[in-house]
């Protein structure tokens, strides 16, 4: 009797085996449904016992864990891109009908692209520079993400909708918005926006769950591991201040103002990007930082956020109305908070950075 219920077992458990092995996986749905690398995320649908790799757009994540046939949690693992997941087992695999993003913040749909943790060289040897680029100085940053463009008319439109706000003033009619009767020209819409001051630009990013970078996280994402002079390349020295300009890789004065032009659309000079992929981090507009305008000092810091107080806030990135010198990452503009410069407003826009977008 005993050897006959042991068989019985064997043959279900068998049986169990040889159905588990025939069934095909399949993914149903994902939470979130974006995220930055090092996240966890759920993934719902059956058949999962037995999973062998769970990949992100083809980059295979290390780290998963399946918690039941129809439950698997997974980390994006470190380079992963926008795209579909996918869950291997021995009976095949099952690919996400739907798109995972990495990492796009889902309030303003805003790409981001992520900026590891890193100790690096901030500012100009003397003689490089203008003086307030000086002491170059070893800053300690935690990894964070920042946008990959600057904030366009479409998105800015958006927030002032959603929080009944009123639109910066429209720029004179000339340059880039000639015949344009406001900032709802469709021609406009992926054109950074300008005319916002310090606090537009912090509202924005608090109504979006992320906060305008701070100085050092702005340069290194411009500037990277190598100190470059531009997004792109150079590294300047006392014979060469703007070694490594290229006109023809961002928005400035030779191939804009020169012209009877301003702002271009962001991401039209792919070739300029920084080395975290960044766009437009020299040239189209001149950028907010959270930081209040201040000297630097010599000691090393880790994180900073700039002076406790002060007049005026930092801007980075040069703009369309700015040539080669004052196109480079290390080159430091200020601003007053409320933005009265008259003239100045105009080149005057932002993009937002974040540790653990909207977390």
């Amino acid at each position: 009797m005993q050897r006959t219920l042991l068989i019985i077992v064997t043959l279900l458990s068998l049986a169990s085996a040889i159905a588990w092995a025939a069934a095909t996986p399949t993914i149903t749905a994902f939470t979130p449904t974006y995220a930055p690398y090092g996240q966890p995320v759920t993934l719902t649908g059956t058949a999962f016992i037995g999973a062998t790799a769970v990949a992100f757009n083809g980059i295979t994540a290390p780290v998963f864990k399946v918690a039941t046939d129809t439950t698997l949690t997974v980390t994006v693992p470190t380079g992963a891109t926008t795209g579909v997941i996918t869950v291997t087992t021995p009976a095949g695999t099952a690919t996400s009908a739907t798109t995972f993003t990495v990492c796009n913040n889902p309030k303003d749909n805003a790409d981001m692209v992520w900026v590891p943790a890193a100790t690096f060289t901030m500012g100009s040897a003397d003689g490089v520079g203008l003086e307030d680029e000086y002491p170059a100085h070893q800053v300690t940053l935690s990894g964070y993400w920042i946008y990959k463009y600057d904030v366009t008319v479409a998105q800015y439109r958006a927030f002032c909708t959603a929080t009944k706000r009123a639109l910066p003033e429209f720029p004179n009619d000339e340059l880039s918005w000639k015949d344009k009767k406001d900032w709802e020209h469709p021609d406009l819409q992926q054109h950074p926006i300008v005319n916002v001051s310090w606090f537009d630009a912090t509202d924005y990013a608090d109504w979006a769950g992320v906060s305008l970078p701070t100085e050092a996280q702005w340069e290194y994402a411009a500037r990277g591991p190598k100190g470059n002079n531009y997004p792109w390349g150079g590294i300047a020295t006392k014979d060469d201040k703007t070694n490594g300009w290229d006109e023809t890789k961002c928005a400035n004065y030779k191939n804009s103002l020169d012209k009877d032009k301003s702002t271009w659309p962001v991401g039209s000079f792919p070739a300029g990007a920084s080395w975290c992929g960044a766009q437009d981090m020299a040239g189209n507009v001149s950028q907010w930082c959270g930081d209040w305008n201040g000297y630097y000092s010599a000691t090393a810091a880790t994180d900073p956020t700039g002076p406790a107080t002060g007049i005026s806030h930092v801007l980075r990135g040069g703009s369309w109305v700015y040539d080669d010198f004052y196109n480079r990452g290390a080159f430091r503009d200020y601003g007053h908070p409320t933005n009265p410069n008259g003239y100045y407003r105009i080149f005057f826009g932002f993009r937002c950075a974040s540790t653990a977008p909207g977390l």
